[in-house]
């Protein structure tokens, strides 16, 4: 106990100083950020960026859609943005925030503050990929249970088990690459890709202690609760030579029907709406637990997909939830209105009771467990609006992953992704028909924007690279694009965009990239 201590002590000093060396370097210590929640439709992110290319940039980007519903995340400044109100209340009285209508969607705009001692090195992580229903062509009421229940598990594992930082969550996700081989013969190998997103959650934590006996732990533990509930898990093979989406197998399940949520009658029904909520505040360890555990407490409500993530070391921790047998309509009648009450709180915990309440859910157990500080209590929270639930269609797609990095200049994200979505229209007429299912871009320290994305393209695009041979429709199709992305990025004047790479699998992508 006193060696863990003195560690303790001298992990603070340093955290005390990179943040005393963070706020020297760039005094304005504010982030202002937009949300929006809006339909899952192609080009929405592209028409964004595109729009918005003469007003102030992303600096950071997340985007994730499914279920019918995305989200868009960027945060442009260290400083408030004129006209951008702030409001800061130490004793936890925020009012939520009343949203903009954009599209078909809301969008929310605030400022908040970061958390400078929230540096960690991208290398000292554990990364994780759970498979929840492989086979699945539509979200369940059980689903939404179990996605629930499971990011409380990763969360917990994270804050309470090694009190670390949860630096991503990311579902619906693909699994990994299908290899199949005739007898074990190596020469009959063939390679399939998996679907362009499965009913999955792909985690990562980061790891204060990087011994090999810390991560055997943690992998046993989720080993142990796959086991339990009859999930697949991998673990990202970190060997020399193995990039970010080589994954290695722990344990194989069929994919059937969890035996934890059989007892509900109503657990195979199908899900009706999906409501967007976005939690943000200063990054730190422990809020993804806090938020999911209150979700926990109402057994009516699931969760059907997340993205989070850290940008500019703010947390943003995006859940949508589905309430059982409550239509997108009412939800969003009744979230109009709380949102329209100048007294509503902007507190994760307040907002979300008092919404709960309005709805009809009591709380299970009627009274809360007694906890420490709450990680969440300085946190904002968007929620809304609902969507009435749509079936992914990425059975029916190919994952067509790309990366580029761009030095920092004011048209950021626009440029590449303009002329990546050109080079899809001239290569396969796909520019109308690529979505994008998951998108991150990040700041480093050398002015420099390295992103990642993973595009969901219908794989009837594939045909017209059928033409025989050793090369795959897949490998043609990613290399065309690829150089038809370059010559674009080459034609529009734009200096800086660099190390531009198309693969249909992660692993082929370039070397600098991020989760």
């Amino acid at each position: 106990m006193k060696m863990r201590g003195q560690r303790v002590s001298v992990r603070n000093v340093a955290d005390l100083a990179r943040a005393g060396f963070e706020i020297a370097r760039q005094p304005l210590t504010k982030v202002d950020f937009e949300v929006h929640h809006a339909m899952a439709r192609h080009g929405y992110l592209r028409d964004l960026v595109t729009a918005n290319a003469g007003d102030a940039v992303f600096l950071e980007t997340l985007c994730s859609a499914t279920n019918g519903a995305g989200v868009v995340i960027g945060t442009r400044t260290r400083k408030p943005l004129d006209g951008t109100e702030i409001v800061e209340h130490v004793d936890g009285r925020q009012p939520a925030e009343r949203p903009e209508e954009n599209d078909g969607g809301w969008v929310f705009h605030q400022t908040t503050s970061p958390n400078p001692t929230f540096i960690y090195e991208s290398e000292q992580t554990f990364e994780g990929l759970i498979s929840i229903d492989p086979a699945a062509r539509e979200v369940c009421e059980w689903h939404g249970l179990a996605v629930r229940d499971l990011v409380r598990e990763i969360s917990d594992a994270a804050a309470a088990f090694i009190d670390a930082p949860l630096l991503s969550l990311q579902c619906p996700a693909q699994l990994p690459l299908v290899v199949k081989t005739r007898n074990h013969d190596l020469r009959t190998r063939k390679e399939i890709a998996s679907p362009c997103a499965s009913l999955a959650v792909r985690f990562a934590i980061a790891l204060r202690d990087v011994s090999a006996a810390a991560r055997f732990e943690l992998a046993d533990r989720f080993r142990e609760l796959c086991e339990k509930h009859g999930y697949s898990f991998w673990l990202a093979d970190t060997r020399p030579g193995h990039r970010q989406g080589n994954w290695f197998e722990v344990s194989h399940a069929d994919g059937e029907f969890s035996p934890l949520y059989k007892g509900d009658l109503r657990s195979r029904q199908r899900i009706g709406s999906c409501l967007p909520v976005t939690f943000v505040g200063p990054a730190r360890v422990g809020s993804t637990h806090a938020i999911v555990s209150f979700l926990q407490r109402y057994p009516q409500v699931g969760v059907v997909g997340c993205a989070g993530t850290t940008l500019s070391d703010v947390a943003f921790v995006h859940l949508q939830l589905s309430v059982h047998g409550v239509a997108a309509d009412r939800l969003n009648r009744i979230l109009t209105k709380l949102l329209g009450e100048p007294s509503t709180p902007a507190r994760p915990q307040k907002l979300l009771r008092e919404l709960f309440k309005r709805l009809g859910l009591p709380p299970d157990p009627e009274d809360p467990p007694a906890t420490p500080t709450d990680p969440t209590a300085d946190y904002q929270t968007f929620a809304g609006p609902a969507f009435a639930y749509r079936p992914f269609q990425m059975p029916d797609c190919l994952a067509v992953w790309v990366s580029w990095e761009i030095a920092r200049q004011h048209q950021g994200l626009a440029a590449p992704l303009d002329c990546l979505y050109r080079a899809l229209s001239q290569v396969a007429s796909a520019g109308d028909l690529a979505t994008v299912e998951y998108l991150i871009c990040r700041a480093t320290e050398q002015s420099v924007i390295r992103g990642k994305a993973k595009l969901a393209v219908p794989k009837s695009v594939l045909r017209q690279f059928a033409s025989g041979g050793v090369e795959l429709p897949a490998s043609k199709l990613c290399a065309m694009v690829e150089e038809a992305w370059k010559a674009q990025v080459d034609r529009s004047g734009v200096d800086g965009v660099s190390e531009l790479t198309v693969a249909w699998r992660e692993s082929w992508l370039g070397h600098w990239t991020y989760s």
